[in-house]
């Protein structure tokens, strides 16, 4: 192969739309272009979807005929997409203590989560920005808590400036991946024991829910169900706990209805044996009865393996944001 690419970029590849220069045989210097979604990449070929949906053509390339590979957009997102999606996303997982500042959202949770514990700024502020980030910094400090904001991409070009000269510092991005339900639950596992989901998490579920590797404060609880619509999906084996994750179904402004994934965890001992989809494919068709049409997780950009496994599901970039926290 002409172009070489790491186990890491590879990964990063899979599930997106790609454009692949090959190299054609039988005249001299002759090449061309496949455009479509990156299935699989293994056993020294790249398999490429074409087209849209489960019944696109697919390209088999040989991977030493592989001049160029590069991910490219899906399609432009647009701000109104952005906003709408973070909406759902606040009722999907709500904080303790809320408060609006004009277009922006306030959130308070004693400090367990960082979404629950930040500052959206989905709109203009309705006060001048210097005042608005005073207002915020003087609410989270009231609150005991180190101020710090959650910057949708495309929404906090002036927020992000702002921010900067003041000195905040600010945390790698967060990929949010969509995916049409439909086409993730078509990702259940007929060989694994069936998903389970429950409106609480039992004792089990919970023991298995590691946030950032801390144990769960006593408030924990009250985040992860403080929401309509939430769900918590199980898989035991053997009467073990295998594989957990959340689900929280939410409407957004624009009348769409989601289902949210956090919490996806599988316990180190049932690793590499796909339980991780299996959960989620399984979340989402409850969430398809509660009348979910599409789906949204959030991972974080550096982690290449779980992005390489939600897109094998079907899920795709939408957006990104990134924390911002103020000095001290």
């Amino acid at each position: 192969m002409r172009h070489h690419v790491s186990s890491a970029e590879r990964d990063r590849l899979l599930g997106r739309r790609v454009v692949v220069r090959r190299r054609l045989h039988g005249e001299a210097h002759a090449a061309t272009d496949v455009l479509g979604v990156l299935e699989a990449w293994e056993a020294g070929e790249l398999r490429v979807r074409r087209s849209s949906g489960a019944d696109g053509a697919v390209a088999e390339v040989p991977e030493a005929d592989v001049i160029a590979i590069k991910a490219i957009p899906a399609r432009p997102v647009t701000r109104r997409e952005i906003r709408d999606l973070e909406a759902a996303a606040a009722q999907g997982w709500q904080a303790l203590d809320t408060a609006q500042l004009g277009g922006w959202l306030l959130r308070a949770a004693r400090g367990f989560t960082r979404r629950a514990n930040s500052c959206m700024p989905l709109d203009d502020p309705g006060r001048p920005l210097g005042e608005a980030i005073e207002a915020v910094e003087d609410w989270y400090r009231a609150r005991e808590l180190h101020p710090t904001f959650q910057v949708p991409s495309l929404l906090g070009g002036v927020v992000d400036d702002a921010l900067d000269a003041r000195g905040w510092s600010r945390d790698d991005d967060v990929l949010v991946l969509t995916a049409l339900v439909g086409d993730v639950r078509r990702g259940v596992r007929s060989d694994l024991p069936a998903v389970r989901v429950d409106p609480h998490p039992d004792d089990d579920w919970l023991a298995n829910y590691h946030y950032r590797g801390a144990p769960l404060p006593a408030h924990a609880v009250h985040v992860l169900t403080n929401a309509d619509g939430a769900g918590f999906a199980s898989v035991d084996l053997d009467g073990v706990r295998v594989a957990i994750a959340r689900g929280a179904v939410s409407t957004a402004p624009s009348g769409r209805r989601w289902v949210g994934v956090t919490a996806v965890e599988v316990a180190p001992e049932a690793r590499r044996r796909g339980l991780g989809s299996h959960v989620v494919a399984g979340l989402t068709g409850w969430a398809a009865g509660l009348g979910a049409e599409a789906a949204y997780l959030q991972v974080e950009e550096r982690n290449t393996g779980a992005q390489a496994a939600y897109r094998k599901l079907g899920f795709g970039d939408h957006h990104s944001y990134h924390y911002r926290q103020a000095p001290g």
